[in-house]
């Protein structure tokens, strides 16, 4: 080889290294689909609609069209080349999302069903409802369409529970993926969405999940609030939009935020982000878990007994880790943050701004769901803030695939990694609720572990930790002490309460 041809191929190695490189490390700029700083919203009168498709050479596509109106996103540059605003053609403002979206009508209008639809564009209320039956209808083998509540206003919640529906649920463990407790955050929505494509989308990888675990996705916490952002206005949405409480005539932020209306250490946050003040947009209720859909979703954790979930919602492109409220102290030794970190570096962040990283909070906020469900059950809960909010459709799948290792890792470390898996029962083989107090495990707030009444079933993941000591107490009956090592395999010990003998 010449010497001009080898340093010819070096260089030329050396500028695909870097050219593949920023492939790989490809960012999506971080404003919105309905960032009015670049993009409007133009409203188009039926008599002018023949002179927009002329001046725009029909390459700006309609995003919503009505009887009277057509409705199309441009970008502010393009207004002065095409002459716009004019006659007929005007700048829309305090529109509702449908007419950003740019195939929400199409979406409505499809009759026939195949499992790729859900990745085609955003999703309101109407459409959660009808995919998530839909993919029930396609994989009754490994899916239920559940109903776990109702809103404010009446509407159902709808989930999806993704498991081996041939395999007894008996030694199966659950995990949450919930979004959209603010619904103005619609892009968090596509991560529930992700999570359900890829996994019957690869049914034959994911079987060993699917034989283990029951996956429970609820895509949209906040239907009410999906509502008024889809079809009344974009200013709203965060919030539930039920005017029960404050004054019945306020119209501008109804409703409560339902992300700070949980119980734990509710309302005890002196922060400009959680407030007692009804119109605030960040409304905690009048009392702790005084919302409908908050209490749906604490009455499926408390049937559950999640081992581990996630939180989705936009954008601040990190993880959090409970406890995420200020004042607060995690148990000792702390089994979250280690499994958090390990989560936070293998995201890829697109946001071309900010770093993905683990956090304990962005600012002070109490009333959280990841909270509650930590405090409550011992459960691996995370938020995951995305990198982006609502950016057009055709940036979400980036997006999506750069996050994707999030849930992943979180799945394989509750099916395959370290736990304590029991089932309590009496001599009988009846089960029991009892008492778990785990030696040398510190607790700051009061928690109690307990094995579940149901069936007494108790199971704790514990990412990096061997040794453990315990103790199984239940009134009435003896105390059974236990010392092992946590362990990989899929099966649970059976730890048998007798009675106490009577006095004499």
């Amino acid at each position: 080889m010449t010497g001009f041809l080898r340093v010819f191929l070096l260089g030329f190695l050396f500028y695909f290294s870097i050219v593949s490189c920023s492939i790989l490390r490809e960012t999506i700029p971080s404003r919105p689909l309905n960032d009015g700083s670049i993009s409007v919203l133009l409203k188009i009168d039926k008599n002018a609609r023949e002179e927009f498709e002329k001046a725009t050479s029909w390459e700006v596509p309609y995003t919503f069209i009505e009887k009277d109106h057509s409705y199309a996103v441009i970008h502010k540059e393009k207004l002065k080349v095409y002459g716009f605003p004019k006659e007929g053609i005007n700048i829309a403002k305090g529109m509702p999302f449908k007419y950003y979206s740019g195939n929400y009508q199409d979406s409505l209008s499809e009759s026939i069903f195949a499992l790729a639809d859900i990745k085609k564009g955003y999703k309101d209320n109407i459409l959660n409802s009808h995919y998530l039956f839909w993919v029930h209808r396609l994989f009754p083998k490994h899916s239920q369409y559940k109903i776990i509540g109702k809103s404010a206003r009446g509407r159902e919640i709808p989930a999806i529970l993704l498991t081996d529906t041939n395999i007894p649920d008996e030694d199966k463990i659950s995990v949450l993926f919930n979004c959209a407790h603010h619904s103005n955050e619609v892009v968090s929505v596509e991560h529930c969405y992700d999570v359900i494509y890829e996994l019957l989308a690869h049914k034959k990888k994911y079987s060993d999940i699917f034989a283990k675990l029951k996956i429970w996705v609820v895509p949209i916490v906040n239907p009410d609030g999906s509502r008024v952002f889809w079809h009344e206005n974009m200013s709203m949405g965060r919030k539930n939009g039920y005017p029960g409480w404050g004054q019945i005539t306020e119209k501008d932020n109804p409703g409560v935020d339902i992300n700070r209306n949980y119980p734990f250490f509710w309302g005890k946050t002196k922060s400009n982000q959680t407030s007692s003040v009804s119109n605030s947009v960040f409304f905690r209720g009048p009392y702790a878990g005084s919302e409908p859909e908050t209490q749906a979703m604490m009455n499926l954790a408390e049937k559950e007994r999640f081992a581990a979930s996630i939180s989705y919602h936009a954008f601040a492109n990190c993880i959090l880790v409970p406890y995420t409220i200020d004042g607060t102290s995690n148990p000792e030794p702390d089994l979250v943050w280690n499994l958090g970190k390990r989560i936070a570096s293998s995201v890829e962040s697109k946001n071309p701004n900010h770093n993905f990283s683990a956090k304990k909070n962005i600012y002070g906020v109490d009333g959280v769901d990841q909270d509650y469900y930590f405090f409550k059950y011992g459960t691996l809960a995370y938020l995951i803030e995305s990198s982006h909010l609502n950016p057009p459709y055709s940036d979400v799948p980036k997006i999506l695939e750069s996050l994707r290792p999030a849930w992943t890792i979180l799945l394989e470390e509750i099916a395959d990694g370290s736990k304590l898996y029991f089932k309590i029962k009496d001599e009988h083989g009846s089960p029991l609720a009892a008492n778990i107090k785990l030696d040398k495990v510190l607790f700051y707030h009061g928690e109690v572990r307990t094995s579940r009444k149901e069936d007494g079933m108790f199971f704790q993941s514990f990412p990096g930790i061997r040794g453990i000591k315990l103790k199984v107490e239940k009134e009435g009956y003896e105390t059974v002490n236990w010392e092992g090592t946590t362990w990989r395999s899929w099966k649970a010990i059976d730890i048998i309460l007798r009675k106490k003998a009577p006095a004499q």
